[in-house]
């Protein structure tokens, strides 16, 4: 057999492979003979019939069998004799086969990188250690008062920290803007949920008002109806809602299974350290995840690119959609091309992370999945049986394990890099957050 490799790019090689015509005219022979054996003819003993009328019978059916016996065939050695890890399904964009002649054929293949590990033992990750204050306690406390908020109809004029309810429709000029009619759209005031200079027009109206709401909306804005128009909502105001946060008292405390307000901050505190624990190990791990990517620079199978940024722009087109918004073409080409790069980068760390599991023996466990799907069915409050189901029934169960392989890594190589510790205070991470 004859064996040509080009590379056409990174991680795509086509490949030529020539089988002689001996092989072709033995696979031939060996599955008419079979046949001859096998099939009753018409006039003919069991295994006489000539070869000619079986030929003339089923000559497209061992065309078929021969075909895919031999580049079964040539396909696992190709492979194996060229070190090849396939990415992807092969083409084959030309072919020439029949009985008498050397069978030729043009395979187009992706393949998985190949690289080699480096050191990254010499890796310092920061690993926040956060100081937890009385005023932090303090506040996580009355977040919690405030999720248990609850909003009283108002008389008087709506204030910032309101929720307003109301029905609307956009202008443009004299001319309603197709689709802007809404009806019973409840807003929270001062929480960034409208577009910028909307609820400041809003604040001092009450229930029954009816009164214009004047916006210019922004050139990059989502929604291509408005963006970069001058519009008019003409609004009617059906209610405003205050916010009535409880009390802290030991009736509030009892439905988080405490009879005191000193019990109470004590429980919140656990809490609080707890969730900031488990922050400042995400945090680690994800800036180790960025240096452990950055030694590498390797390209990556471009079908595994395709996909994966196909299933981010579905899930873009689908959060436009939720919004109202029907997608545009040229923009979700462009959203395509600035996703990318990250995509590119996460399948190369996924390639980096598997090379350490391999080199360090880390797998995923029944213990490992058993134990993720307990925690799925505490947060969704679903049986871990019909979770399980689902998973399964959706094709996302080897995602699932890729990704529990992956966090395995990343947990165990922390143990394995140099870790600084550095204290912080929790405030000083929401502000970043904020800035961001």
């Amino acid at each position: 057999m004859r064996v040509e490799i080009e590379e056409l790019e990174p991680c795509k090689k086509q490949i030529k492979v020539e089988i002689p015509k001996e092989r072709v005219d033995e696979a031939f022979d060996r599955i008419y003979n079979q046949l001859r054996r096998e099939v009753t003819i018409p006039g003919f003993r069991p295994g006489r019939a000539p070869v000619s009328i079986i030929k003339a019978r089923f000559k497209e059916y061992v065309e078929a069998r021969v075909m895919e016996e031999l580049l079964k065939e040539a396909y696992e050695k190709v492979l194996e004799e060229h070190g090849l890890r396939p990415a992807s399904d092969p083409d084959f964009p030309e072919t020439s086969f029949g009985e008498g002649k050397p069978f030729t054929f043009t395979m187009v293949l992706e393949v998985h990188p190949d690289f080699e590990l480096k050191d990254y033992s010499e890796i310092e990750v920061e690993r926040k250690k956060f100081v937890v204050t009385d005023e932090d306690v303090e506040k996580f406390m009355n977040e919690l008062r405030e999720r248990f908020a609850e909003y009283r109809d108002k008389e008087g004029p709506a204030e910032m920290g309101d929720v307003v309810v109301l029905d609307y429709e956009v202008f443009e000029g004299d001319k309603p803007i197709e689709d802007s009619k809404m009806e019973g759209v409840a807003i929270t005031l001062g929480a960034g949920e409208t577009v910028k200079g909307f609820d400041e027009q809003v604040v001092g109206k009450k229930a029954g008002d009816e009164f214009e709401v004047h916006i210019t909306f922004p050139e990059d804005h989502f929604d291509k109806k408005v963006a970069g128009k001058s519009v008019v909502f003409k609004c009617k105001m059906k209610a405003v809602k205050e916010k009535v946060i409880p009390e802290l008292n030991e009736e509030f405390v009892k439905k988080f299974g405490v009879e005191t307000v000193e019990a109470f901050r004590e429980k919140c505190k656990a809490e609080l350290e707890a969730k900031l624990e488990k922050l400042s190990k995400e945090l680690a791990l994800s800036e180790l995840a960025d240096k452990l990517v950055e030694q590498y620079d390797f390209p990556v199978p471009p079908s595994l690119v395709e996909e994966a940024l196909n299933r981010e722009i579905s899930n873009y087109e689908f959060d436009l959609r939720l919004k109202g918004v029907e997608p545009d073409k040229e923009e979700l080409e462009k959203k395509r091309e600035e996703l990318k790069p990250e995509v590119e980068k996460r399948i190369r760390l996924g390639y980096v992370l598997r090379k350490i599991a391999e080199k360090e023996g880390i797998e995923v466990t029944r213990g490992d999945v058993e134990a993720h799907f307990e925690e799925l069915s505490k947060r969704s409050n679903l049986p871990v049986e019909q979770l399980v189901e689902i998973v399964s029934k959706t094709g996302r169960m080897r995602g699932i394990v890729e990704d529990l392989l992956y966090n395995k890594v990343l947990e165990e190589s922390l143990n394995r890099v140099k870790v600084k510790e550095v204290e912080v205070k929790p405030s000083e991470i929401e502000e970043k957050e904020g800035a961001e």
